[in-house]
C-alpha cells in the first residue's frame, strides 16, 4: 500500500504542477485588449473562454489553437469559422457539419457580424467547438452541447436577420484566414511500449532540435508527452510525464535554459492514432517538442 499511495501521491502533484499553468498564447490573449469591430471583440472573448475551458482539460494543443484564434479576432484580424476538411471527423457528421457551415457563412453574408455581433461571434465559436469536440468523439455530451447550441444560434440569427432563403456565402467568409497560418515546428520523439528513455531514433531528433534551438536563442520551447492506452489511465499521466520530463532533462543538460521550456503531460488523452482502450500504438507514445 504504501508504494501504490507514493506513486498516486507523485501522479497527482504532476497533475498539480500542469494544471496551474496556461499556454503562453492564452496568457497574452489574456493580458490583450481587444480591438476592432464588436463582432471581433465579442469573438476574442468567445475563443479566450473555448482556451480556458480545453486547458482545463489538459488539452493544450487545441487551447493553444483557439487562443491564437482569438488572438488574431483581438487585434482586429480576419479569424473564420474552422474548415472540416482540417479536421479528422466521424463519416456520418460531415454533411451535417457542411450544412451548419454554410448557414453560419450565409448569415455572415447577410451581415450577421455587424447587426449581431455578439451572437455571431458565439455561433462561430459553437461550431469551431462542435468540430473539435466531434473529432475526439467521445464526451458526447460536449459534442451535443455545442452542436445544439449552434443550431439555437442559427435559428435566432435567420430570425433577426429575417432570412427566408439563404444567400450565397461571401468569398471572405468562405476560407480561414491565412492570418492563423502561423510559424511552428513540432519535433517528435518515439518511445518503445512502457519507456521514459529515448531511444537511438530519438535521440536523432533530439539532436536536430538542439541544432535549431542554438541557431534562435529567442526560441521558446513546449514539450508534451503522451501515451498509448495499453494500461491504467492513471499510470498513462504519470508514464506521459516522464517522457517528456525525460526530454526536458536532455534540454537543459545540453544548455537550453529552463526558463524558456514548458512541459506538460497528456497521458493516453489526444493520441495521433485514435485506438480502443487496452491497445498498444507505437504512434501514441511519443513526446512532440513545439518550437517558436
Amino acid at each position: 500500500m504504501k508504494e501504490v499511495t507514493k506513486r498516486y501521491g507523485a501522479i497527482a502533484t504532476l497533475m498539480l504542477a500542469t494544471a496551474g499553468c496556461t499556454t503562453w498564447d492564452m496568457e497574452e490573449l489574456q493580458a490583450t485588449v481587444p480591438a476592432g469591430d464588436a463582432f471581433q471583440r465579442a469573438l476574442a472573448a468567445e475563443y479566450l473562454a473555448f482556451a480556458q475551458s480545453e486547458a482545463a482539460q489538459y488539452d493544450w494543443i487545441d487551447s493553444r489553437h483557439f487562443a491564437r484564434k482569438g488572438l488574431v479576432a483581438a487585434r482586429a484580424g480576419a479569424a473564420g469559422p474552422e474548415a472540416p476538411d482540417d479536421w479528422r471527423l466521424p463519416d456520418g457528421t460531415v454533411a451535417a457539419i457542411g450544412d451548419a457551415r454554410q448557414r453560419l457563412l450565409a448569415a455572415f453574408a447577410a451581415d450577421a457580424r455587424r447587426r449581431e455581433p455578439e451572437l455571431a461571434a458565439r455561433a462561430q465559436r459553437r461550431f469551431d467547438c462542435w468540430l473539435e469536440q466531434q473529432e475526439e468523439n467521445w464526451q458526447t455530451d460536449h459534442i451535443a452541447a455545442c452542436r445544439d447550441g449552434l443550431a439555437a444560434d442559427l435559428d435566432s440569427l435567420a430570425r433577426s436577420l429575417k432570412l427566408t432563403a439563404l444567400p450565397a456565402p461571401g468569398p471572405d467568409a468562405a476560407a480561414v484566414p491565412a492570418a492563423l497560418s502561423y510559424m511552428e515546428d513540432v519535433y517528435v520523439l518515439r518511445f518503445a511500449h512502457d519507456r521514459a528513455e529515448i531511444g537511438a531514433a530519438g535521440q536523432t531528433v533530439l539532436r536536430q532540435l538542439l541544432n535549431d534551438l542554438r541557431a534562435d536563442p529567442d526560441a521558446r520551447v513546449a514539450v508534451h508527452g503522451h501515451a498509448d492506452r495499453s494500461g491504467r489511465a492513471g499510470y498513462n499521466l504519470s508514464l506521459s510525464g516522464r517522457r517528456a520530463q525525460a526530454v526536458v532533462d536532455a534540454l537543459t543538460a545540453a544548455g537550453i535554459p529552463a526558463d524558456v521550456i514548458e512541459m506538460r503531460m497528456h497521458g493516453e488523452t489526444n493520441p495521433a492514432v485514435a485506438t480502443p482502450d487496452g491497445t498498444r500504438e507505437p504512434e501514441n507514445r511519443r513526446v512532440e517538442v513545439f518550437v517558436r
